[in-house]
This record gives structure tokens, sequence and C-alpha cells, in this order.
């Protein structure tokens, strides 16, 4: 089961992430094209409180947004075929 096990808010909503399998990389969150509660995490205090859930291995924000970490990491894996740590 992939993980995310540490993430860093970076600017224009990206987060720098590591997921438990190795790989790390850099993902785009784009609010503004998730649209809904995704649009809160345009304000920096909002996105910059971004945790790692310990239960669940995702990121999530205050008020119950989160996102899937597969999605994530099959993300990256697109982004950066061969991202594998830094």
């Amino acid at each position: 089961m992939i993980r995310i096990i540490s993430a860093e808010p970076l600017s224009q909503c990206r987060l720098k992430v590591t997921f438990n399998d190795g790989v790390s990389g850099i993902f785009p969150v784009e609010p503004e094209r998730r649209g809904g509660v995704f649009l809160k995490l345009l304000d920096a205090r909002v996105f910059n409180a971004v945790n790692v859930n310990p239960d669940f291995g995702c990121v999530e924000w205050p008020g119950g947004v989160d996102l899937c970490p597969d999605a994530m990491h099959q993300a990256i894996l697109v982004i950066s075929p061969t991202r594998q740590g830094w």
C-alpha cells in the first residue's frame, strides 16, 4: 500500500512529497482546477497547514480536505518516471 511519509508545502500550491517506497517529487495540487473545497487551499496559511495523516498515509488540511496517496504517486511517476529520491 502506497503511503506518504512526508510532505512539505512549497510555493504555487505544490507539495514536496516522499512515499514509503522511496519515490519522491513535487506534486502540483492545482486547487483552481479541482474546485470546490480545494479552493480553500489558495490561502497560503491554509495550504501551509498540510499534514500527513498517520493512519491513512495521505496529505490532509484543516476542514477535511485530503488527497489520495495512490493518485499522487502515479502523477509523480508520470511527471518524472525516473524520480527515486532526491
